[in-house]
């Protein structure tokens, strides 16, 4: 088998041989070590990889893709075939490669890959899950059962190659683990989930792991519903990004042309308060979608998608730029086996000078939401939301009752004009979305 090197450089070999001008190669290679822990033993030790490339061609405006997963001389030759033959029945849209714009930033610089955890073996991540384990049981003496426990360490590595000279190599890696709790007291049952994700491997952390798990679960054991009203709700550190992440593809120009953004036709438009400037940062360190080249090899910048409440731009590829004569804007995503789409990199919410208490005491009642519990009557294009949710009814910055069995209904677009106050942090997990607690009105709460 031919490593990603070579597969890519046969990839340009039988291009230039066949005379096309216009090639890509995308390769992508990821390895995981997943340890599930039941009952004081490692219950499962699962290792896997996967290794694929994927080939564009692009002849007269009409782009061929092809795929294998298998890195031998006679599978790339006839995925490169494939892709060809392809491309003669598409379309012409005009999609081309970008010629290549010089970059000098190491991808090594964004901080997304640390080789230590390459080294952790399953008996470190058994020995992490073990401890998490043991401080979850010890935590509380309602624990009943811990259903969902585990610890894997994961690796990710693309190579893109094309006829216009881009070569870019990008690797990331990660260790996480997570702890679910259920808790009994009487007839009542509440579950809790904690997930830890960081590129630092921290031994220590499994005991606050299984202890946050079972907090979570005991602070909502008397949990009850509130009843209907409109309210002010404070969405945590961890709840916002989680709620608002599933309506960000309103700033793809893609779903724009083909009618599923209702940021169509809106550019320059106040959309939000004045306070919120919206970044899609490439370049962020440790941000988990951080890259200074996006999958057609367009150089990525910063980009300003809101500043001070007016909608500035959207997010194009090379495709969707052509449909309004605009330029990649860099955001063009795609894995080895599909084709190119819009792709958001990560989005930065600035945060603000408030404390969570802070923000649960600015007005005389509010709703602290701490758990989200599905998303079916969320539409991301509409905007419309409708979720349940878990938390607490604050009173001037005091809890007066868990609260569960509650729904909470608005809108995104109304949600971005009505936001009344910013945290100070962001979550500590590894993420795309940095989104700071933040106070918000308007929210319909029935229970």
């Amino acid at each position: 088998m031919l490593s990603m090197e070579q597969a890519a450089e046969l990839v340009l070999t039988l291009a230039s041989r066949e005379g096309f001008r216009e090639v890509d190669a995308m390769l992508e290679r990821d390895e995981s070590l997943d340890v599930e822990i039941r009952n004081g033993k490692a219950e499962k030790i699962e290792q896997s990889t996967s290794l694929g490339l994927g080939i564009r061609v692009i002849r007269e405006g009409r782009s061929g893709l092809a795929s294998t997963e298998r890195l031998d001389e006679e599978a790339i030759e006839r995925a490169f075939r494939t892709a060809c033959e392809h491309a003669l029945l598409q379309d012409a849209t005009g999609v081309y490669l970008p010629e290549v714009s010089p970059y000098t930033q190491d991808s090594q610089s964004l901080g997304l890959y640390q080789p230590e955890l390459d080294r952790l073996t399953a008996g470190d991540l058994t020995e992490f899950g073990l401890e998490v384990e043991a401080s979850a049981r010890g935590a509380d003496s309602r624990v009943t059962t811990l259903p969902y426990l585990g610890a894997s360490r994961g690796r990710s590595e693309t190579l893109l190659v094309n006829t216009r000279g881009v070569r870019y190599q990008h690797r990331s890696n990660s260790v996480s683990a997570y702890c679910g709790a259920l808790l009994q007291e009487g007839e009542r049952r509440k579950s809790g989930m904690h997930f830890w994700s960081q590129r630092v491997w921290e031994p220590q952390a499994a005991r606050e792991t299984g202890e946050q798990a079972v907090q979570k679960a005991a602070e909502l054991l008397q949990a009850q519903p509130i009843s209907s009203r409109k309210l002010p709700v404070v969405l945590d550190e961890y709840t916002a990004p989680r709620l608002l992440g599933m309506y960000f593809g309103a700033f793809s120009a893609e779903s724009a042309q083909k009618g599923m953004s209702r940021l169509k036709g809106r550019l320059n438009e106040q959309i939000a308060v004045p306070e919120l400037t919206l970044l899609d940062d490439p370049h962020r360190v440790n941000g988990t979608r951080s890259r200074f080249l996006d999958a057609e090899g367009v150089v990525t910048q910063p980009l300003p998608l809101v500043e001070d409440g007016v909608f500035r731009s959207f997010l194009y590829h090379v495709e969707s730029g052509l449909q309004e004569d605009h330029a990649s804007t860099g955001h063009a995503g795609r894995g080895y086996s599909g084709g190119i789409a819009t792709r958001m990199h990560n989005l930065v919410w600035p945060t603000g000078s408030s404390s969570l208490q802070d923000l649960c005491a600015t007005p005389e009642e509010c709703l602290l939401v701490t758990q989200l519990e599905g998303a079916a009557g969320c539409n991301p294009v509409s905007g419309d939301i409708s979720i349940g949710v878990q938390g607490f009814l604050m009173r001037n910055g005091e809890r007066v009752q868990p609260v569960d069995s509650v729904t909470i209904a608005g809108n995104f677009f109304e949600v971005l004009k009505n936001i009344r106050g910013t945290g100070a942090v962001y979550q500590p997990n590894l993420s795309h979305l940095f989104i700071p607690a933040l106070l918000v009105d308007g929210f319909a709460i029935s229970g």
